[in-house]
């Protein structure tokens, strides 16, 4: 499973080395569900959106400390949402682990030269998911 997860050190994190909120984007309800409930149940205060341009105003909104992002939605794209979050202040910005059926180097490349810490291939063990998160958390 290791080649299909990439992680660097997070851009958006709490000064205390915790995410406290995550926002989860992805337009397939099931992902959307199974990991809002993940969340939730691992104490993370959870935003969802199913499109790019609910994750920015949801971002606006609530201020996360980290974005699970899917790349292929409607209206606005993964990478659409990466190029917007740029231009947020570096202390304003939140993490993002990319989570996408898209999985070929250089697509990895890609997100990690737009400012993703980490990114997942579909499909993907919520568990490995997790691990990549407190693995954010303890890098910082």
């Amino acid at each position: 499973m290791q080649d299909r997860m990439t992680s660097v050190v997070p851009i958006g994190m709490r000064t205390d080395g915790h995410f406290h909120s995550v926002l989860v984007v992805d337009d397939e309800v099931q992902v959307v569900t199974v990991l809002e409930m993940t969340l939730r149940g691992e104490g993370y205060a959870t935003y969802t959106a199913h499109d790019g341009l609910e994750a920015l105003a949801q971002i606006d909104r609530h201020h996360p400390d980290l974005v699970v992002l899917d790349v292929m939605m409607p209206r606005k794209d993964g990478w659409s949402v990466l190029e917007s979050l740029q231009e947020m202040p570096l202390h304003e910005r939140p993490a993002v682990i990319m989570v996408t059926a898209l999985a070929t180097a250089g697509d990895r490349a890609r997100a990690t030269s737009m400012g993703a810490s980490a990114y997942v291939a579909k499909p993907f063990d919520v568990d490995d998911l997790l691990g990549i998160l407190h693995g954010l958390e303890l890098a910082s």
